[in-house]
């Protein structure tokens, strides 16, 4: 009996202080609007890097975001938390567009790029499970375009889900 003991108290001890520990780097999915993968540095503990890249409007977009994070409900430990932030995104947007209505060589449809450029911000809800290194969110995450197909865009539909590795 007194192996099984110390076994369990050795066992408790090892996941009560990997628990502990805060994670410096995570990396993830998102889906929405603005789906893509991201990578997080963790500068502090409760403050973040993020980089998503992510395909919108038939592009691919870059954003880079500083967020801070907050935890909530009290009662379910440090289990939840709020978190909110700013950031700027670069990229390429692509839509078809006709010949008409005089098309030089035919009717046909062709692809146009164009380059954009924008402001993000972010505000969210994310459970960080204690014993295994993963968390879910829900985030909302409005943005401003410049330029692409049109001169000025302002997107405030963008809700994701989030899935991210903590390391």
């Amino acid at each position: 009996m007194g192996k099984k003991f110390y076994l369990l108290l050795i066992v408790l001890l090892a996941t009560t202080s990997l628990s502990a520990q805060y994670m410096k780097h995570a990396v993830g999915l998102r889906s929405g609007l603005s789906q893509g993968i991201s990578f997080q540095y963790f500068y502090q503990e409760d403050k973040d890097i993020k980089l998503l890249m992510s395909s919108r409007d038939n592009g691919v977009q870059l954003t880079a975001m500083v967020q801070r994070y907050e935890p909530v409900m009290a009662r379910f430990g440090e289990s939840f938390f709020i978190f909110y932030g700013l950031g700027l995104h670069a990229g390429i947007t692509r839509k078809e567009a006709a010949d008409w209505p005089f098309p030089k060589h035919g009717y046909g449809l062709h692809h146009q790029a164009r380059g954009i450029i924008g402001a993000d911000a972010v505000m969210g809800l994310e459970f960080r499970a204690n014993t295994i290194p993963v968390s879910f969110g829900l985030e909302y995450k409005p943005f401003f375009d410049l330029f692409g197909h049109r001169l000025l865009r302002l997107g405030l539909f963008d809700f994701g889900f989030t899935f991210k590795y903590h390391f």
